[in-house]
């Protein structure tokens, strides 16, 4: 039975490239999909399987209620399709529209694997480390990490 995967990834090109090449990695031996916001739809074309939710940031205090509003119900969009699609890993490369997808992956005890693409831990992956299975990344520098995260 072929693994179903889900990469999730930020609007960034810094999130975007690194799971394009996963993508184009998994595409031939998994059933993977990618989900991400609008501003990464700029950096992906229809030869992928893409999924948009489009997470609201949380830098605005005035509309920090109704984000957190909208968050949820993404949470329960993302479970849905987690569930539909019948994942089985969930691969995200961080920032905060990974958010929703990696709580309803958690509800769902879905195997999550983290890329950290960036030299500092951002704060959604940093978030999720206790979740995930795997923390991948580029620098040496991570001696901060909880050692627990090794052992899964």
């Amino acid at each position: 039975m072929v693994s179903k995967v889900l990469i999730s990834t930020g609007g960034s090109g810094g999130h975007v490239i690194p799971a394009i090449t996963i993508y184009n990695h998994l595409k031939n031996t998994h059933k993977t999909l990618i989900s991400t916001d609008v501003r990464g739809l700029a950096y992906l074309d229809r030869n992928y399987n893409t999924v948009v939710i489009n997470t609201p940031k949380l830098n605005n205090y005035f509309l920090l209620p109704f984000s957190f509003l909208k968050i949820f119900f993404l949470t329960v969009k993302s479970f849905f399709l987690l569930k539909k699609n019948n994942i089985s890993i969930l691969i995200s490369t961080g920032g905060y529209m990974s958010l929703p997808i990696c709580l309803a992956a958690k509800i769902l005890r879905i195997k999550i694997f983290l890329i950290e693409p960036n030299m500092v831990v951002g704060r959604a992956n940093k978030f999720f480390l206790n979740f995930s299975r795997k923390l991948i990344c580029y620098s040496k520098n991570l001696i901060n990490l909880p050692s627990r995260i090794n052992h899964k």
